[in-house]
């Protein structure tokens, strides 16, 4: 039996209005595996706008309410809005399906109950249409004393929100769910005030008699109740897996949580819920993501722990939750989803150790290799620290500088030998992902250092099995040619040198900033005045250009080759290569000096001495000259070089 034929024989359904659904005796709640209330303006727009289009096909004859009320149920056409599941227990009616349109719909008699409360506080439209009271019964229920006790809709967490919106107080907007009640109602109350409007900008009576009426008894939408307890998790999944526009994570979580017995799925789901809003309420900063959701995270989890290869990598892509079921590892690792117990520690300590780890690795300033990486969007950092970190493990620190360092080594010397290749790093990085899986730091680093000489030797930049360590492979004739290919990349370059320099001499740079403030400084986009930018050394000025011209002929390859080292571009801030663009060497001095940049300070000889005694002896060197032309002498380029590759080895090349 196909699982369509399955969910139908376990349902029964009712038809029923409106009135019907919120005249219930109890509230209907919203089971905690369900997602957050997610509707936007356009689901908002296109529900009011096809109520209003069947209303609007009637004529409205009678002024008198009772009169009205006749005239809807014998004229007006019922309109069928739609289905909700429900599953009822002796304790409660839980809403399986259909929540985000049944809490519209709450929105909505809660802005008419407002209108209502208006005209009866006026004299002379009092008991002109619907008392307040019959909207106030449908909308929550009522303790001894008269107040909201528990909306229709219920759920603990929008309680707060909609007792504001009825108290016409401000919502707190704590998470997703309170901002899009507190959005959609704004939207709401601005579409009924218009359309309910009289000519004098009063509720004009006899429309909204008509309209509430119509609302009420002629708007229809069929209860489908699951009828045993154990099928109701999976029927969810099967309604929504439809395409109703869940995301894979909120089914994953009716998967996981809603066959757990009473208490466990409670606390499995205030873990669950947290992290919810501690990844919704998260905004990135300079970085290609703004924001990430519980997907990006399984997405990760998954693939780290469970991926050995790019086939089973590419698996979860997209629909990943689909993967769950036909990934072995996965099935043992969640006990074939029938273990409940193993089921509940899985959420409650696995997934919320992780999802907590992979958040702290999105947001926190405090590892700057982390930050480092972060600057080149070299992301799959986070998926290598992911693979190799256990539960509670007492390295984690450790683990996660030696990964992300590695990282940060591996792609710096691919990128400056001119091996690195999008595609193929990647594939690097998914045997990488296998490899590090739960190995102690010394091991991580090794593989790191074994796939980085790999890679090199099948590319032919090196000699097969002469080199074993990461370290061994820094030799001027392999680096002097380095050079920018890439502006955030030869930046980057320049930023961790003098990030390096003011650290060795506890000297203030531009680059020693606080990691926050460097990653604002960086100007990834290039975009920003303020922020870091790239200086040629060798401008188009003609002067320099004569430095290239043979027999007559000037050498545009040679020219473009040389002014592109990485010895031979500089960073400036603030866009001071602006107001310097097209001078030539001996002109540029001053400003080098005064960029608050070591390495540029370096070039112009303005270090003090005391600096540059305690500067290793590699960067000893004395400032250099300006030609009698005022330009930067070719014969101190190569210098240039060997003093970029002394400073590249020094920070890369000693692990």
């Amino acid at each position: 039996m196909s699982e369509t034929s399955v969910v139908k024989s376990l349902i029964t359904p009712h038809d029923q209005t409106l009135r019907t659904v919120f005249n219930a005796q109890r509230s209907y709640y919203i089971d905690i595996y369900q997602r957050e209330y997610k509707w936007t303006k356009e689901q908002i727009d296109t529900l009011l706008s096809d109520i209003e289009v069947r209303f609007s096909e009637h004529e409205l004859r009678k002024k008198h309410p009772k009169e009205i009320q006749e005239d809807v149920l014998d004229r007006f056409e019922p309109y069928f809005l739609n289905t909700y599941l429900t599953h009822t227990t002796p304790a409660n009616t839980s809403i399986v399906d259909g929540q985000q349109r049944l809490t519209t719909l709450l929105l909505i008699l809660i802005k008419l109950h407002s209108i209502l409360k208006v005209v009866e506080d006026n004299p002379a439209t009092k008991g002109k249409t619907f008392a307040s009271k019959v909207l106030e019964q449908m909308i929550y229920e009522t303790n001894d004393f008269g107040e909201a006790q528990r909306f229709k809709i219920f759920n603990e967490n929008r309680e707060a929100a909609f007792k504001a919106l009825v108290a016409g107080s401000v919502v707190d907007e704590k998470d997703e769910t309170r901002r899009r009640i507190k959005e959609n109602f704004k939207i709401i109350s601005e579409y009924f005030d218009k359309f309910l409007a009289g000519p004098d900008g009063t509720p004009d009576l006899v429309k909204a008699t008509y309209y509430i009426t119509y609302l009420l008894d002629r708007i229809s939408i069929v209860e489908i109740r699951i009828e045993r307890q154990d099928n109701v998790a999976m029927i969810f999944e099967v309604v929504n897996d439809r395409g109703l526009g869940l995301k894979p994570y909120e089914i994953l979580k009716g998967k996981l949580i809603g066959g757990l017995p009473g208490e466990q799925k409670e606390k499995a789901n205030r873990v669950w819920t947290d992290l919810q809003e501690k990844y919704f309420a998260t905004i990135l900063s300079n970085t290609t993501e703004k924001s990430i959701d519980l997907d990006i995270f399984f997405r990760t989890f998954f693939r780290a722990k469970f991926a050995d290869s790019e086939n089973e990598y590419e698996k979860f892509e997209g629909a990943y939750h689909y993967e769950m079921y036909r990934n072995s590892k996965i099935r043992q690792f969640f006990g074939e989803f029938q273990n409940r117990d193993l089921l509940f520690v899985r959420i409650t300590e696995d997934l919320k150790y992780f999802a907590e780890l992979y958040h702290y690795l999105r947001v926190a300033y405090d590892n700057e290799y982390l930050i480092f990486n972060k600057l080149l969007d070299q992301n799959q950092q986070y998926l290598l620290i992911m693979s190799n970190v256990t539960l509670n493990d007492p390295h984690r620190p450790e683990k996660i500088t030696a990964i992300a360092k590695k990282f940060d080594q591996m792609h710096v010397v691919l990128r400056l030998l001119d091996v690195y290749d999008s595609n193929e790093f990647q594939r690097l990085i998914y045997s990488l992902n296998a490899a590090v899986r739960v190995r102690d730091v010394l091991s991580s680093l090794n593989i790191f250092d074994v796939t980085l000489i790999t890679a090199l030797e099948e590319a032919g930049t090196i000699v097969s099995g002469k080199y074993k360590q990461a370290k061994e492979l820094f030799e001027f004739d392999r680096f002097k040619g380095v050079s920018n290919k890439w502006v955030n990349f030869s930046k980057y370059m320049l930023m961790r040198i003098d990030r390096y320099l003011a650290q060795l001499l506890d000297k203030p740079s531009y680059a020693s900033a606080g990691l926050q403030d460097l990653e604002e400084r960086f100007n990834r986009n290039n975009l920003k005045r303020y922020g870091m930018h790239l200086e040629h050394i060798y401008t188009q000025h003609d002067a320099n250009r004569a430095l290239f011209m043979q027999e007559g002929n000037f050498d545009e390859n040679a020219f473009q080759q040389t002014r592109n080292l990485l010895g031979m571009v500089l960073l400036l801030k603030d866009k001071q290569n602006l107001s310097s663009n097209n001078e030539i060497y001996q002109d540029k001095l001053e400003t080098y000096k005064l960029s608050n940049l070591i390495w540029n300070e370096l070039l112009a000889g303005h270090l003090s001495s005391v600096d540059i005694r305690n500067l290793p002896p590699e960067l000893k060197v004395n400032k250099i000259a300006p030609t009698e032309n005022g330009v930067f002498p070719l014969d101190k380029v190569t210098e240039r070089q060997q003093l970029m590759f002394s400073a590249i080895k020094m920070i890369w090349g000693g692990f």
